[in-house]
């Protein structure tokens, strides 16, 4: 059983297991006192080797954590093993570093976040997916990455369609599925680029289309049941409240200082048929969080929506196939004063546009599009009141906030990489918010 780092953990085996390095390693779930990550394994071992924790980036004076196999059935390879490590008892607002031993090459950092008012950065994007060589590959090892981890943001927001293997298959052949999902994650995370940015950037990720099931899948994809299997084991999150035993939506709600994030699941309960997004189980929550938002007199909210919002009614793209739906729930934000304390990050249109509140005929609050990362350009809904004449691959965007525990300032501005590890900020695409009390309001 796991106990608090801070009472020293070591590990507890039937002595020290040999040196081995992981495949791969990322990092969530982070909070102020405490973060998961997550360890891949190719070699057969003998004993779960211990995570060794420090603050220093040498790893001096770190503590050993015992992690946990997770209880999956084998990956692609019989021996290959995904090791689970709880980091509790960690102290707020402060940086750690992760190895499996001193001379480990593969190193994770991350860095826990404030209790009560924080200052912080988050980046946000979505559609990795390659656009060379001809035909398109299914996996991005794109130096936009490097881009986004020089701006040292606390946390990246995977909107969705982390590659594009559009994978499908039978139902009834659960286990096949699941390899194929984690096959595509090694992949992923065996880019050069992309690894290296997920072992010093922790992730809250949530899938659109292509990394749940084929284009445009849905609750009637056959992929449904793997795909939560895997996310349930393979990705760190925040708890599921809606899938405590991996059989629900992955919607997950988070604090970063004051700010409160929504995460919801567009595809696993989406049913056209019906006209629903969310299902019925997903909707309630997402109104109970709203209603606690509003209750807490939280400053801001942050929703992040995987797929446009701004969309005709009918419109085959994003939210206008659901305009019932949508058109309730944007009344409720209304009704509970949110309105202008909320904002929408979405991915899913290979855009970066935002919106002030302008054109949103729903709720009328903030929406950012944040797309592609790296793959080809196509424009979904709109308008939108701040968009650049032109859209490139490349695209992302950042919630800053700055936060003096009298007034919270939260600026959303749009980049796009520009080569050698760089990114320019697009002048078109800057929103601010200025919050006090329970009120915000937009600044030139």
């Amino acid at each position: 059983m796991l106990r608090s780092l801070a009472a020293g953990l070591v590990f507890t085996g039937s002595g020290q297991s040999p040196f081995v390095e992981p495949a791969w390693m990322w990092s969530g779930a982070v909070t102020a006192t405490s973060a998961t990550v997550l360890a891949a394994f190719t070699e057969r071992l003998g004993a779960t080797p211990p995570l060794l924790v420090s603050t220093s980036r040498d790893l001096a004076g770190g503590r050993q954590l015992q992690g946990r196999v997770t209880p999956a059935p084998s990956r692609s390879r019989a021996d290959r093993v995904v090791v689970e490590y709880r980091l509790e008892g960690l102290e707020p607002g402060t940086e750690y570093f992760a190895g499996i031993e001193p001379a480990s090459g593969t190193r994770l950092r991350l860095r826990t976040f404030g209790r009560g008012p924080f200052s912080f950065t988050v980046a946000f994007a979505s559609c990795a997916g390659g656009t060379r060589p001809v035909p398109m590959s299914h996996v991005s090892n794109s130096g936009v990455f490097d881009a986004i981890g020089a701006l040292d943001p606390h946390l990246f927001i995977h909107m969705g369609d982390l590659h594009y293997y559009n994978i499908n298959g039978a139902a009834r052949y659960p286990d096949v599925l699941l390899k194929r999902f984690r096959r595509g994650l090694d992949r992923v995370l065996s880019q050069e680029h992309q690894a290296l940015f997920y072992r010093r950037t922790p992730i809250a990720y949530v899938w659109d289309d292509h990394d749940y099931g084929p284009d445009d899948a849905d609750s009637r994809s056959s992929t449904r049941d793997a795909a939560r299997r895997y996310y349930g084991v393979d990705v760190p999150h925040y708890p599921l409240p809606l899938a405590p035993l991996n059989d629900g939506p992955i919607a997950q709600a988070f604090e970063v200082g004051r700010v409160r994030f929504l995460m919801t699941d567009m595809r696993s309960e989406r049913l056209p048929p019906a006209g629903e997004m969310l299902g019925a189980r997903q909707k309630a929550w997402l109104h109970a969080e709203l209603e606690r938002a509003a209750a807490d007199r939280v400053p801001l909210v942050a929703w992040v929506n995987p797929v446009p919002w701004i969309t005709a009614d009918g419109d085959a793209d994003g939210w206008g196939r659901y305009a019932a739906e949508r058109r309730e729930i944007g009344e409720r934000i209304t009704a509970l004063g949110l309105g202008r304390r909320l904002v929408m990050l979405s991915g899913d249109a290979h855009m970066l546009a935002f919106d002030d509140g302008r054109h949103n005929a729903n709720g009328g609050f903030v929406v950012a599009q944040a797309a592609p990362l790296d793959r080809f350009v196509r424009r979904k809904g709109g308008p939108y009141s701040h968009e650049p004449p032109q859209q490139k691959n490349g695209q992302f965007a950042t919630l800053q906030v700055e936060d003096t525990g009298t007034r919270l300032t939260a600026t959303l501005q749009g980049y796009r990489y520009v080569g050698n590890g760089k990114a320019a900020p697009v002048r078109e695409t800057r929103l601010r918010l200025e919050c006090t009390d329970d009120r915000c309001a937009l600044t030139t």
